[in-house]
């Protein structure tokens, strides 16, 4: 049965962003959705205020030429890789062709953790090690329900930073991975972000945008030490990326680094960005890093 009202000494918990109980949390994903998401949007604003950060992301195919490559560093729109090496030599020898190319200060991410970890390659903190030494920042995303705390460490003991930690699969059990997600979090202050809609979207079983701002929600509430609740703009859309906003969600990541103005600027990516941002009762910041 869907409760209507918030319990009282929960909601007080969480916004004195105390860490809030499996039970507790179970409780939060039975009340009604509009509630639930008012809650997390007073809770989002009293912790990290009206500002909402985005991310604009290149991710270059391997016909990219080295001027792009150096176009997009020199504007500050992060590069960002996608796995497609079929050794860590070869993701090793891309990572540096690309670095030379864009050059020292471009901000160059790429991959997901548990994709390197499926690869086999080598012992996993080798493969980062090799990985920061060919010139790559950050890894793009660790999903909480496909790799381990110790896979985490080694991101961070490779010296390369981490652009959210995500989720993979379709998220039936909310809790459970805002729970995962809280295990990952534990002693890793050098986590911001995390990203709580699947990055695979299910063609037999896709989510809703209901269940999708429920799990943002959630996330919010449950996470009191993580900054950022993120929602990727290209996977879900504006639509879906703007209601999110307002149910806790406070930075949108791969937005597009094209600006196509033909229709006029309020038609460019940025504008179109900032345009849902205000609209939806925030402040745009300035471009930001997701790691």
């Amino acid at each position: 049965m869907m409760n209507i009202e918030i319990n009282h000494a929960i909601a007080a918990r969480a916004r004195a962003g105390e860490s809030l109980t499996e039970a507790e949390l179970a409780e939060l994903d039975s009340t009604d959705v509009l509630s639930l998401g008012m809650l997390a949007d007073e809770v989002r604003r009293a912790r990290t205020g009206t500002a909402v950060t985005y991310t604009r992301v290149f991710e270059p195919g391997p016909e990219t030429d080295a001027p792009s490559l150096a176009a997009m560093a020199a504007r500050g729109v992060e590069i960002r890789l996608a796995l497609t090496a079929a050794s860590l030599d070869e993701a090793a020898s891309r990572i540096a062709h690309v670095r030379k190319a864009s050059g020292p200060d471009a901000r160059l991410t790429g991959f997901s953790l548990a994709d390197l970890s499926a690869r086999g390659w080598a012992p996993i903190g080798q493969v980062l090690a090799a990985l920061r030494s060919a010139g790559l920042d950050a890894i793009a995303d660790a999903p909480v329900d496909a790799v381990t705390s110790a896979e985490v460490d080694a991101v961070a003991a490779a010296g390369l930073g981490l652009g959210a930690l995500s989720v993979r699969g379709v998220p039936d059990q909310r809790v459970t991975l805002v729970l995962k997600a809280r295990a990952a979090l534990a002693g890793r202050p050098w986590v911001s972000a995390f990203a709580p809609l699947s990055r695979e979207q299910s063609v037999s079983a896709p989510t809703t945008g209901y269940h999708d701002v429920r799990m943002v929600a959630l996330a919010r509430l449950g996470l009191p030490a993580v900054s950022a609740i993120q929602v990727d703009w290209q996977q879900y859309g504006p639509k879906l990326a703007q209601v999110a906003l307002t149910f806790g969600a406070s930075h949108l990541d791969r937005v597009s680094p094209f600006d196509d103005t033909a229709l006029g600027s309020r038609r460019g990516s940025v504008e179109e960005v900032r345009r849902n941002i205000v609209a939806a009762g925030f402040t745009p910041a300035s471009p930001g890093t997701s790691a």
